[in-house]
């Protein structure tokens, strides 16, 4: 009987182990990137040049010197008009509405900041203006002699007001092609950070392919 029940608590000689299989290897964690909640390429490029302190200083410089001889400028004319001694307004009405769009885009320049997708192509206008605005009033008060209907205005005032139109038209070509330079680097950014999120799908797409082969190896062998 003790040599029976010892040999009943063996286990029988037919009853093999289960096979064992190794488990898919998965690869480390995270399985998701975190792009889907990242900055836009486009801001954090921009960023990035813009927290730069000589960059950041040489903005605010140019943005400073353009409100004054804006200013400056639009001043004088507008003098000029309300004496209403011109006989020849229209020049002088257009300086007032260029003096209105820079005064303006400088406005919302400070209210949106680091936005670059379109302030270039406003600051391009607005060196089309300015020059148009110098080239007007520099026929009429420094090439030659001043045209009669020009003659009742302050000429001291006028020839400076002429300097400071050519002044302000280049300090918006300035501007304006370091607004250019800016959006190319943003939308640079944008380009890699899309060719980058394309890569990583199609890495993850390879992986669910690789993992779902994997699985289905495992099933096909677990059911033989």
């Amino acid at each position: 009987m003790g040599v029976h029940k010892l040999s009943s608590n063996q286990p029988a000689a037919t009853d093999a182990p289960p096979p064992q299989y190794a488990p898919p290897t998965m690869p480390p964690p995270p399985y998701f990137k975190t792009q889907f909640i990242s900055p836009s390429s486009f801001k954090a490029a921009i960023n990035t040049k813009l927290n730069q302190p000589l960059v950041s200083l040489f903005r605010l410089s140019v943005r400073f010197l353009q409100f004054a001889f804006a200013l400056a400028s639009g001043i004088s004319y507008a003098l000029e008009l309300s004496r209403g001694s011109i006989s020849e307004q229209t020049p002088f009405i257009y300086t007032q509405v260029v003096l209105g769009l820079t005064l303006t885009t400088l406005l919302m320049d400070s209210i949106t900041v680091r936005r670059y997708r379109f302030t270039w192509m406003v600051e391009w206008v607005l060196v089309v203006l300015w020059f148009v605005c110098f080239a007007v009033f520099y026929q009429a008060y420094l090439e030659g002699a001043v045209k009669p209907q020009y003659q009742s205005a302050n000429l001291g005032r006028m020839k400076r007001a002429v300097w400071c139109n050519l002044i302000n038209a280049l300090l918006w070509v300035g501007s304006a092609i370091f607004s250019s330079a800016m959006c190319c680097t943003g939308v640079k950014a944008a380009i890699q950070n899309k060719l980058q999120k394309r890569r990583q799908r199609k890495g993850k797409n390879n992986m669910v392919q690789k993992m779902e082969e994997m699985e289905s190896g495992t099933v096909d062998a677990e059911s033989t």
